[in-house]
C-alpha cells in the first residue's frame, strides 16, 4: 500500500513497499501525480518487474548508455564523437542531477543557452547543425532510460525540436563548380607541371576523378587499383585519423555508402593513362616509391594522401587557376548538380553518391532541382506557346464573316 506525505516545499512524496521494505519513488507537484506514479510502480511490483534505482544520477545513466549500449553498436569514430558531445555539452549541465528530476523546461533552457551564445561579431557560436546533434544525443540517452533501463515512464525530450526558423536562417547554399569553372580549373591542372615529377599529374587526376564520380575525398584517397574492375568501381573503405592523428583506413559512413558505380569511357581512359605514368615514374625515379597497397592516388613516397594536405594544395591551385576554392566536397556537389542538369533522376544521383535515402539527396539539392524544373518547364512553355498574332487574325476573320 502506497503512502503519501506533503513536504514543506508543497510537493508530495510517494513511498511504496516491496519485500517488507518501504522506499521513496520520488516527489511530485501534486498528490494526484504522486498517486498515479505510485500506482504504476506497484503494478510493476505486482507483476515482478525489475525496479531500477530511481535515485540514480544522470551521469551514471550516461556512462551506462555510452559504454554498455553505444560502444558495441557504433563505429569507433562515432563513439568518440558521442563521448566528446556528452563530456563537453551534456554532462556539465545535467550530470549532477538525478535523472528523474530532469524536466522539459530545464531541457529547453539548455537548448536556449546554446542558441543564445554569440561571438564578438554577433554570429552564432553553435550552428543549427551542432545544436541539432546535441539534442539528438540527449534524446538517445532518454530513450535508453525509458525503454532499456525502465526508470522513467515518459521521455522528457519527446517531440522536442530545434526551432525551424533557426534552421532556415542558417541554411547555406551548397558550393559547387559551374561547368565552365570546372573546365577552367581542369584545363589549368592538365598543363601544370610539378617541379619534382613533372609527368606525374596527381592532382589533375584527383580533381577530374572527383568531379566525374562524386566520391567523398576520404573515399577517393582510400582507393586501390584492385577496386577498379572493368568499368565498375567498388567503394568499400575510407581514410580517417586515429587518436594519435595518424592516418588509417576505416569502414564507411553507413551501409548505403558501400556501393559500386559505373565509370564512363573518358574517365577510364584518363585512369589508364595515369596508371601507366605512375608505373613509369616509379621505374624512372629511384626516390619515387611504389605503394604496397596499390593506392591509386599515392604520393611519391608510396603513401596515402591526407584530406588536409589535399585541401591546402587544391586551395593553392584554385588561386593560380583564377577559380574560387569551394572545398573538396564541392567536387562531390558538382558531380551531383551536373548529373541533375544533364537529366539524371534524383534516385540515380542518390544511389551514385551513396546517400542513405533519396530524401537526403532531395533536401541537399532542393534549390538546384527547383531551378532545373523551372528551366525545363520554361522550355515546354516556349515550345507549346501559341502564336497570338495568328490566333487574333483568325478570330478577326471569324467576326468579320459573322457581320
Amino acid at each position: 500500500m502506497a503512502t503519501f506525505r506533503q513536504l514543506k516545499s508543497g510537493k508530495w512524496q510517494a513511498r511504496v513497499s516491496k519485500d517488507g521494505k518501504e522506499f521513496s519513488i520520488g516527489t511530485f507537484r501534486s498528490k494526484k501525480e504522486a498517486e498515479i506514479e505510485a500506482g504504476k510502480v506497484e503494478e510493476k511490483i505486482y507483476y515482478g518487474h525489475t525496479l531500477n534505482d530511481r535515485d540514480i544520477s544522470f551521469e551514471d545513466v550516461v556512462m551506462e548508455w555510452l559504454n554498455e549500449h553505444k560502444k558495441a553498436s557504433v563505429k569507433e569514430s562515432t563513439f568518440k564523437q558521442l563521448e566528446v558531445i556528452v563530456r563537453l555539452h551534456i554532462l556539465p549541465y545535467f550530470g549532477n542531477k538525478r535523472v528523474i528530476r530532469i524536466r522539459r523546461p530545464e531541457i529547453k533552457r539548455w537548448m536556449n543557452k546554446y542558441a543564445d551564445m554569440k561571438d564578438d561579431n554577433g554570429e552564432d557560436v553553435y550552428s543549427f547543425g551542432s545544436r541539432l546533434k546535441y539534442l539528438s544525443v540527449l534524446k538517445s540517452i532518454f530513450h535508453y532510460v525509458v525503454h532499456e533501463m525502465e526508470i522513467l515512464d515518459k521521455d522528457p525530450t519527446s517531440k522536442m525540436k530545434i526551432p525551424v526558423k533557426d534552421k532556415i536562417a542558417i541554411k547555406k547554399k551548397i558550393k559547387y563548380y559551374r561547368l565552365e569553372e570546372l573546365n577552367q580549373l581542369l584545363d589549368f591542372m592538365e598543363t601544370y607541371r610539378h617541379q619534382r615529377f613533372k609527368e606525374y599529374r596527381l592532382y589533375y587526376m584527383l580533381l577530374y576523378f572527383l568531379s566525374q564520380t562524386g566520391l567523398r575525398i576520404s573515399e577517393a584517397l582510400a582507393l586501390k587499383w584492385t577496386d577498379l574492375n572493368g568499368k565498375r568501381l567498388t567503394i568499400e573503405r575510407q581514410t580517417s585519423r586515429n587518436e594519435n592523428n595518424k592516418l588509417k583506413l576505416t569502414t564507411l559512413k553507413n551501409s548505403s555508402s558501400y556501393r559500386t558505380i559505373k565509370l564512363d569511357d573518358e574517365i577510364l581512359k584518363e585512369l589508364k593513362r595515369f596508371k601507366m605514368i605512375q608505373n613509369q615514374v616509379i621505374f624512372k625515379y629511384e626516390n619515387f616509391k611504389r605503394s604496397d597497397d596499390e593506392i591509386i592516388f599515392q604520393n611519391y613516397l608510396g603513401n596515402y594522401l591526407t584530406p588536409s594536405t589535399v585541401r591546402e594544395t587544391i586551395q593553392d591551385y584554385c588561386k593560380k587557376a583564377g577559380v574560387e576554392y569551394k572545398g573538396t566536397h564541392g567536387f562531390r556537389h558538382t558531380h551531383a548538380v551536373l548529373l541533375l542538369e544533364a537529366g539524371a533522376s534524383i534516385k540515380y544521383v542518390s544511389q551514385r553518391l551513396g546517400h542513405k535515402t533519396i530524401k537526403t539527396t532531395a533536401d541537399t539539392y532542393l534549390d538546384v532541382t527547383e531551378k532545373i524544373e523551372e528551366d525545363e518547364l520554361n522550355k515546354f512553355a516556349s515550345y507549346t506557346k501559341r502564336n497570338k498574332t495568328e490566333s487574333e487574325s483568325a478570330q478577326n476573320r471569324h467576326e468579320s464573316n459573322s457581320i
